[in-house]
């Protein structure tokens, strides 16, 4: 592979993971990764290599590949073993081209897949200075592997660790909002916030059951979302332009219906860490039903 020939490859490649690496299903990520690479650098298999549970063994994460099938099954392998546990352990990266004369070649794994490992490179996938994984290249289909196929598989490695972090903060990330919405439908009283735009961010259960919504109206402008409760339109846009919250008070409005109710209300203010503002919200109780209150 030629000098010009490895750059353009590697920006190929680097563009195709930019415009993938958004994408919320990481099977169809590194299905798509995978393929491509393999085409680029015209090898038989890849594969990425995950530690489990138990960090003395790893597993086939994402395979591309003849033996695809059969390397899924493979649960653990041993960390303390083979080429891929040593590149594991040192961090140190291999490209052999003669692996069943490496001392540290796993045959086991090619005698239960039926699969031949001709030639092999195997790198580290590391994130933040800690080591994610490996990423493994078998069988070159036209001659051994060069050093140009190295460096090639060592960036593909840096582009890999990226997207298993993104990955793995895109789920954090929806696991928690998960459990904020969890919470708020959880709780007795209605709540609803809004982002600095106007757009309705958090409209939970009892809010819905309060003002007589039968759907939700997540993503909506506030005000054509709420026609019938303009009060509550601009409780929260007050906040949100003087910065101003209050508890414990009371507003006259209307369910969907064109019922009229009186509601107990708080209301927040969110910021960032710069405390630059959001968006507001506003926490409420149906009071209709209690006597005296206007």
């Amino acid at each position: 592979m030629a000098e010009n020939n490895l750059q353009k490859h590697l920006k190929a490649l680097d563009e195709m993971c930019s415009r993938i690496s958004f994408s919320l299903k990481d099977t169809e990520v590194f299905a798509q990764i995978l393929k491509r690479s393999s085409e680029i650098l015209d090898v038989e298999g890849m594969s990425v290599l995950l530690p489990t549970a138990d960090p003395n063994f790893l597993r086939f994460y994402a395979v591309e590949g003849k033996a695809k099938d059969e390397l899924l099954k493979l649960k653990n392998i041993p960390t303390k073993e083979g080429i891929a546990g040593w590149v594991f352990n040192t961090g140190k990266a291999v490209s052999l081209n003669d692996p069943y004369s490496h001392p540290k070649f796993l045959q086991q794994v090619d005698r239960k897949t039926g699969y031949q490992t001709r030639n092999i490179i195997c790198v580290p996938l590391i994130s933040r200075m800690k080591k994610i994984g490996i990423l493994e290249v078998v069988n070159k289909k036209t001659g051994d592997f060069i050093q140009d196929d190295l460096y090639f598989t060592q960036a593909l490695a840096g582009i890999i660790s990226v997207v298993i972090r993104n990955i793995a903060l895109f789920a954090e990330l929806t696991n928690k909002n998960n459990m904020i919405k969890s919470v708020l439908n959880g709780i007795p009283g209605g709540f609803i916030s809004i982002n600095s735009a106007g757009k309705i961010l958090e409209f939970n259960t009892a809010a819905g059951r309060i003002l007589g919504f039968g759907s939700g109206v997540q993503d909506m402008r506030v005000e054509d979302a709420f026609k019938m409760q303009g009060e509550i339109v601009s409780v929260l846009k007050d906040v949100m332009k003087t910065g101003k919250t209050g508890n414990r008070l009371i507003l006259n409005t209307r369910k969907n219906s064109g019922e009229k109710i009186i509601i107990g209300y708080g209301t927040i203010l969110m910021k960032n860490e710069s405390a630059k503002v959001l968006g507001s919200g506003i926490i409420f109780q149906d009071l209709t039903k209690i006597q005296g209150l206007p």
